[in-house]
């Protein structure tokens, strides 16, 4: 999992990484929400989710301080 998110690079490599994890990912959606389909628990521990949640602020800021879009790109990989 990618540490950091500092260039819309990082931002595309993260969104590929969440792309293999789950397939009903929505950016504003807080990553404990979401359940593993086979066993009907948590998809992420709360250490997990909160690092991912973290992953998304870092997106969002990147992108409004390169004045990007992060939502409409973001949703192409899903």
């Amino acid at each position: 999992m990618i540490q950091q998110i500092n260039t819309i690079q990082d931002i595309v490599t993260f969104m590929k990484q969440i792309a293999g994890e789950i397939t009903d990912f929505h950016p504003m959606e807080d990553f404990s929400r979401y359940v593993d389909p086979t066993t009907n628990l948590p998809r992420y521990t709360k250490e997990e989710a909160a690092i991912r949640n973290g992953l998304i602020d870092s997106c969002i800021n990147v992108c409004v301080a390169q004045d990007a879009d992060f939502f409409s790109p973001s949703l192409d990989f899903f």
